[in-house]
């Protein structure tokens, strides 16, 4: 496998944008319908960023027998975002358990400008990558990354725009690959992307993976 994050391998593998809009399927960015644990640093609840129903087929990649939802989870208010975080999905109670969380930085956000818990909920949907989002060669790389977080905050399946490629993906907790599922930003002069709050993060992407065989999801940030 190449180094680069781009290549003409990704020119046949179908991504989508997520965006807000409505849709036949219950994707929504926010709420809190999964049970989630508070941040082992800030003590405050984690985020339920998004969360994708998994009945549609476009992402039947994703689905399993016993999971037909997909929460993304993480903490967007201190430190332990920027460090590698492991969750334990269980379909059956909705419940989100914390397997790893770091915090050696021990950074929280000040009181005025914290993501509000829980996130407001929205409708999203999902929408076919363009050509543009796909990146092929170098030029198109940079490309993709100038309309990310510019024109939509979340991309996925198909083509991870990764800063730089993770050496390693297997689950560890069981070994098995895990699965990309989505990268999450907004950059800081694109306030409107998700109308009902302010979701600018930082210079940062967020990647969530999912483990199908033992239903861990893992998060990992790259600075851009």
């Amino acid at each position: 496998m190449i180094n680069e994050p781009y290549g003409q391998h990704w020119k046949g593998n179908k991504g989508f944008r997520a965006i807000e809009g409505s849709d036949v399927y219950n994707h929504r960015f926010g709420g809190q319908d999964w049970n989630v644990p508070k941040c082992q640093l800030c003590d405050e609840d984690l985020h339920q960023i998004l969360c994708f129903d998994l009945k549609d087929d476009r992402l039947s990649e994703l689905r399993t027998s016993k999971l037909e939802e997909l929460p993304l989870i993480s903490c967007l208010n201190c430190s332990t975002l920027w460090e590698p975080q492991l969750f334990q999905l269980n379909p059956s109670t909705k419940n989100v358990t914390i397997l790893i969380q770091n915090n050696s930085e021990e950074w929280i956000q000040d009181e005025e400008d914290k993501i509000p818990v829980p996130l407001p909920n929205t409708k999203f949907k999902l929408i076919d990558m363009s050509e543009e989002d796909i990146p092929v060669n170098e030029d198109a790389y940079y490309n993709a990354f100038d309309l990310f977080g510019q024109e939509y905050i979340c991309r996925v399946l198909g083509a991870p725009l990764y800063v730089e490629k993770p050496k390693d993906i297997s689950c560890p907790t069981c070994n098995h690959d895990m699965k990309y599922v989505s990268g999450v930003t907004q950059d800081f002069n694109a306030r409107d992307l998700v109308s009902v709050v302010d979701f600018f993060l930082g210079e940062m992407i967020i990647y969530f993976y999912l483990c199908k065989e033992c239903l861990t999801l893992k998060t990992e940030v790259q600075g851009t």
